[in-house]
């Protein structure tokens, strides 16, 4: 017999969000600033991105920054590119180096018995080392910069 969480599991549909700047392979780490319900994460973007978020000087290092409004839940950990298989959403359509939307997620399900909170949407981005996931009820790409300096500097100025 299979479990609630299980049977909900299912359900899951994870879909490709191309409006977001995919993440760079071997690249400087993503990093998170986040208050109580706002969550923003910074990360290096593709170079197959540079056109279509840039134009981009050739010193520059492109990252984008992502707010994540009313985040009811976030982590960044494991698994990272070489063990991505072993996620749960590995068998949905999960993929390296990207940015997706997980569609009737089981774990905004499970969030939504805890309490009351606005409509919830389940976002995962993977990357080499690690994969982030954050429930929130949308999401902004707040910018696309020529350096992480300055990414980094946008994203604590949004928690305040």
């Amino acid at each position: 017999m299979t479990s609630t969480i299980d049977s909900l599991r299912q359900e899951d549909q994870v879909i490709l969000l191309e409006s977001v700047p995919h993440p760079a392979a071997d690249a400087a780490e993503p990093f998170i600033v986040a208050s109580d319900r706002r969550v923003i994460l910074a990360y290096p973007i593709a170079e197959a991105d540079f056109e279509r978020f840039g134009p981009f000087d050739p010193d520059d290092d492109p990252f984008c920054t992502v707010l994540f409004a009313d985040a009811a839940f976030h982590r960044l950990g494991p698994p990272g590119d070489v063990d991505l298989e072993i996620h749960p959403l590995a068998l949905q359509g999960l993929l390296g180096y990207s940015v997706h939307e997980v569609v009737n997620s089981s774990l905004t399900a499970e969030l939504a018995t805890v309490g009351p909170a606005p409509a919830l949407r389940h976002f995962v981005i993977t990357f080499q080392d690690s994969t982030f996931e954050c429930v929130a009820s949308d999401y902004t790409v707040v910018g696309v910069y020529g350096a992480g300096e300055i990414a980094s500097r946008e994203a604590f100025a949004l928690v305040r």
